[in-house]
């Protein structure tokens, strides 16, 4: 029972922050800067939001979607085949080619950001979203995760395969990865979020305002002046911000939740 309160307990401080992000959104400047703050605000207004209209959201959101799908489906594919190289093949020089990927995972991101961008440069695609999707393909991360999980998968699901003369991607894609699922699933989050998250890099090679995500469109926004419209809060739209680009995170959290458990353990066994 005390486990139970403590983690109720622990739950709410951890839920606090989201909840004045929302209830501030929700206030004129008055009501996000008194003190103490109003934990049930008497006066509530859409304006924040509603501001936001006039910013070319449609084609953020679009651009989003582009983004995080072409992420998603790249990072895993390229993830899940060459874990199934590396889990079921035999070849000369295996461990070095493996560590030599697995030092990608010790590699700083931010570190890397100057030289991404001049090869972007130099294959002229700065500037669009494939710039955006392509420096993500490649995840040590997903790779040795991905790898862990598909060496649990029984040998004798891809030998039965091949004598029924399936081909390896088709064993890859109708067997090991169907009997991977949470694995799938979790790279699918991963790389995902990633794609919603991933401000630094899309704001150096996103400059045209038609090209960025959502992310990129509404920070850039927000840290401009009101432009002359005194009724604008900004702390408030900074809130109501932080609120619209919080709300896919925990949709795609919600929906893959049960995955994550699940993800921990192996296929199925033999």
């Amino acid at each position: 029972m005390i486990k139970k309160i403590i983690l109720v307990f622990v739950f709410i401080l951890l839920l606090l922050p989201v909840y004045f992000m929302l209830v501030g959104s929700l206030q004129d400047i008055n009501g996000v800067m008194k003190m103490p703050p109003d934990l049930f605000p008497k006066t509530v207004t859409a304006y924040n939001y509603i501001s936001m209209l006039k910013w070319d959201i449609a084609t953020w959101t679009m651009n989003t979607i582009i983004v995080f799908i072409g992420t998603v489906v790249l990072s895993v594919f390229v993830s899940c085949s060459g874990a199934y190289v590396f889990a079921f093949y035999r070849f000369k020089y295996k461990k070095f080619f493996w560590a030599l990927f697995l030092i990608g995972i010790m590699i700083p991101r931010i570190s890397l950001l100057i030289p991404l961008y001049v090869i972007m440069r130099k294959l002229g695609i700065s500037g669009s979203l494939l710039a955006v999707v392509l420096p993500t393909v490649l995840s040590p991360v997903g790779l040795y995760l991905a790898r862990n999980y598909f060496e649990t998968v029984p040998i004798s699901l891809l030998e039965s395969a091949r004598l029924d003369g399936a081909n390896e991607f088709i064993i890859l894609r109708k067997i090991v990865m169907p009997v991977s699922i949470p694995i799938v699933t979790a790279l699918a989050v991963f790389s995902g979020i990633g794609a919603l998250q991933d401000y630094l890099w899309q704001s150096l090679v996103l400059q045209s305002e038609q090209n960025q995500t959502l992310l990129v469109g509404l920070l850039k926004s927000v840290m401009q002046r009101g432009g002359g419209d005194l009724n604008i809060n900004p702390i408030g739209r900074s809130l109501a911000v932080g609120m619209v680009l919080l709300l896919p995170l925990l949709l795609i959290f919600i929906l893959a939740n049960k995955y994550f458990v699940e993800s921990i353990g192996g296929a199925v066994k033999e």
